[in-house]
């Protein structure tokens, strides 16, 4: 007997999105009814319904062996999945009832609202962003590389860039905020650029955060050229202002 196909509590829910990170629905979960199934963005068509039912055939497998709905969950956490049919394990959270995640598949902004959903509430690391942003100099900008040139017995080094402390420092509270996230596949993407006047939209300082401090890793000075291109600060910025407004609509 599959898993109840409804139910009136409150749920657990994990967005699914393809290779290029467009969300295609939603799985949701309740242990208390034995309750799971899969919400699709009706604006993805026949695509999303072929992934809603890749992950029913995988629900009733898991009904079938006794699993509760969450320890299925952890078990499609663990497993290799089509690398078009993604499972973002960092956008787990709980939902009043199933009706807001119905909701929530209708949104036209899904993708933005998975990327801003990552971002701290903590106070504490948003006071860090602030300062580092605020410490932050023209000399901190203009990175210089050093280790290069001729070595003793004629062979050559390249060199790398030598971040100040604290370009270091703001790189980490960038982290710490929650701006640099697995949600984004950033390597399927370009990188942003800085628009004419200056400012990001919240959700795209989200993408550019995740491709300059994960782009560091496979090329050496791609922190250099943002913070010397201005999208580093523009990035700063709009997270600043992200955290100021939903402050405020929390009041």
């Amino acid at each position: 007997m599959p898993y109840t196909a409804t139910t009136l509590q409150p749920v657990q829910y994990v967005t699914v999105t393809d290779k290029l990170g467009t969300v295609q629905g939603y799985l949701w979960f309740n242990d208390e009814e034995r309750a799971a199934g899969w919400v699709l963005r009706a604006v993805r068509g026949e695509e999303a319904a072929g992934r809603g039912a890749f992950w029913a055939a995988k629900l009733d497998d898991a009904e079938a062996r006794g699993l509760s709905p969450s320890t299925a969950l952890a078990e499609f956490f663990k497993a290799d999945t089509e690398i078009d049919n993604r499972l973002v394990e960092v956008s787990l959270t709980t939902a009043g009832s199933l009706r807001e995640v119905q909701q929530l598949a209708d949104c036209a902004d899904a993708e933005d609202r998975l990327l801003l959903g990552q971002l701290s509430r903590d106070a504490a690391a948003w006071q860090e962003l602030a300062e580092a942003a605020a410490e932050l100099t023209v000399e901190d900008r203009d990175v210089k590389w050093a280790g290069s040139g001729e070595q003793p017995g004629g062979t050559y080094r390249i060199g790398y860039p030598d971040y100040s402390p604290r370009l270091r420092r703001l790189m980490s509270a960038i982290s710490r905020v929650g701006a640099v996230t697995p949600a984004y596949y950033w390597m399927d993407h370009r990188m942003q650029e800085v628009p004419a006047d200056g400012q990001l939209p919240h959700a795209d300082a989200v993408r550019a955060a995740t491709a300059i401090a994960r782009g560091e890793r496979f090329s050496d000075g791609t922190i250099a050229q943002a913070a010397r291109e201005g999208l580093l600060d523009a990035v700063v910025a709009s997270l600043l202002a992200w955290y100021r407004q939903s402050s405020a609509a929390a009041v």
